[in-house]
């Protein structure tokens, strides 16, 4: 069983659709051919669904590079992003809604070959962590009526950044909060494992995992100054940490579980190391230098990646 777990980052997702789109063109498949399972948070929770939609990922990277200025087109002035979000969502709305149109969960999912789908997010009014799922097995129906673009909103909705996404309940004719799951699972490998070995009833042999981030950022602090930071010195930068942290902690747990079974070789991740180039590790940077620079890193790594056997393993 073939799995996918794509990281959340914001506007380096564009990095994530250059390389996917790359490893399309080269192995002439699309990528929801190759895996059976593929779990994603905030922007790939995006690339998740568009996936497994039949989305080419060509187009998911103009997707970024269109909406992407629009998206993180910042609102208010420095002091009240203090109080308000950086960012309204309305822009992002209306490009998940252009993307992926009136599409339900249940709509991407049969068993005649559709991969399996799990996205992360915070139930914000419960306080706890929900992954959105696919119904590949009888007991999960509780997402089916849901939108795609529902779902991506909900995953993607970062603290700081965008307000809380607002989603109607069909079931409950209630609103619910949500907040983005990169909070818990900015790296979704683990939900991938979990998943395979449950409720799709996998054993961990016959399991394969290609986790696949983005570029890689450090938030770290070098100075003795402000060593007593409150919320204003802190700012988004304890989401960064948060996120980073979080996402280097599952690749390493989840590596040392296949290793532990003597499974090395079924577990691969890309990720492109921290650059000099701060701009380019920021979730938000949309200019059009920036997208750029995500796009041809993005596709020059696939190029690479395309003689790794680890890699071909997924794509044969």
């Amino acid at each position: 069983m073939n799995l996918l777990s794509i990281d959340g980052g914001g506007i380096k997702g564009l990095y994530t659709a250059a390389f996917l789109a790359g490893m399309e063109k080269i192995f002439k498949k699309q990528t929801a051919e190759c895996f059976d399972l593929i779990t994603g948070t905030s922007t790939g929770g995006i690339l998740a669904l568009a996936i497994a939609a039949r989305i080419n990922a060509k187009t998911m990277v103009d997707f970024y590079k269109h909406w992407g200025p629009k998206i993180f087109q910042t609102r208010f002035r420095v002091l009240k992003t203090l109080i308000l979000s950086r960012y309204s969502n309305c822009q992002l709305i209306g490009a998940l809604q252009t993307v992926f149109g009136d599409l339900k969960i249940s709509d991407i999912y049969s068993k005649n070959g559709d991969p399996a789908v799990c996205i992360a997010s915070i139930d914000a009014i419960q306080g706890t962590p929900i992954v959105f799922k696919t119904p590949h097995d009888p007991q999960l129906t509780r997402d089916n009526d849901l939108f795609l673009w529902e779902v991506a909103l909900a995953s993607s909705a970062a603290p700081a950044f965008f307000p809380i996404a607002k989603i109607h309940s069909r079931e409950s004719s209630a609103w619910k909060l949500y907040l983005d799951g990169g909070l818990w699972a900015n790296n979704p490998s683990l939900i991938a494992l979990t998943e395979a070995l449950t409720y799709k009833k996998q054993a961990i042999d016959d399991i394969y995992m290609f986790s696949l981030g983005n570029i890689a950022s450090v938030t770290s602090f070098k100075s003795n100054a402000f060593l007593s930071r409150g919320i204003a010195q802190w700012n988004v930068d304890i989401i960064k940490m948060t996120m980073n942290t979080q996402s280097t902690a599952i690749h390493n747990q989840v590596k040392l579980l296949f290793e532990a079974q003597g499974l090395k070789d079924h577990y691969t991740r890309i990720e492109h190391k921290a650059p000099n180039n701060k701009s380019i590790q920021k979730l938000d940077c949309a200019n059009m230098s920036n997208l750029n620079d995500l796009e041809s890193l993005g596709n020059s790594r696939a190029y690479i990646e395309s003689n790794n056997s680890s890699i071909k393993h997924y794509y044969a």
